[in-house]
């Protein structure tokens, strides 16, 4: 998931752009709810990037040895 957060980053930015600058056009309901989705899938995203990140810090340490 983390190597779509730069896909939603630009989805979710366009669309929020389209959806509310204020232009009336028939898709500015359809533009705003795709932004609505896109931003919660960056969310989600950015997240996954973290969690991960942080999972593969702590593999990478060596566990101490106390005799």
């Amino acid at each position: 998931m983390k190597n779509y957060t730069i896909h939603f980053l630009i989805i979710t930015i366009s669309s929020a752009l389209l959806g509310f600058t204020g232009l009336e056009f028939p898709g500015d309901t359809a533009i705003r709810i795709i932004c609505l989705f896109a931003g919660i899938a960056l969310m989600i995203s950015c997240l996954d990037a973290v969690i991960i990140s942080r999972k593969k810090r702590n593999n990478n340490k060596k566990p101490s040895i106390k005799s």
